[in-house]
């Protein structure tokens, strides 16, 4: 059975079986199935958080690693002054949040290409 329609029946399941046992007299089931409701809610804002995490990562490791190759590329090819000039115009649109991601791998993909000797990197 696939872990990720299990874990999708507990998180389901699980609130619905607390709602299920305020309606019986045993207060231990209540209780247990109350802790592990909530104790799953936490689990899932974990693992949520932990992909989030991990996207950021991506998003931010490959931007950068084609910025740093294309200013790489363009210094040896000896086009100093022009890395220079795309630089300050992609600090000056550059405007760091914790809202977003501020575009950053847009004005990465600008700078690049605004340099037509450097071949694209994949």
């Amino acid at each position: 059975m696939d872990p990720t329609l299990v874990a999708l029946a507990f998180v389901v399941l699980l609130p619905i079986g607390w709602l299920a046992s305020e309606f019986c007299d045993k207060r231990a089931v209540r209780i247990a199935l109350g802790v592990l409701a909530i104790a799953m809610c936490y689990f899932v804002a974990f693992v949520v958080g932990s992909l989030e995490r991990l996207s950021s990562n991506a998003y931010f490791g490959d931007a950068s690693r084609k910025l740093v190759e294309t200013t790489v590329a363009e210094l040896e090819a000896g086009h100093a002054d022009a890395v220079l000039a795309h630089l300050r115009e992609l600090k000056s649109g550059y405007s760091p949040t914790y809202e977003n991601r501020a575009e950053y791998k847009e004005l990465v993909d600008r700078y690049a290409a605004s340099f037509p000797s450097t071949e694209p990197t994949q």
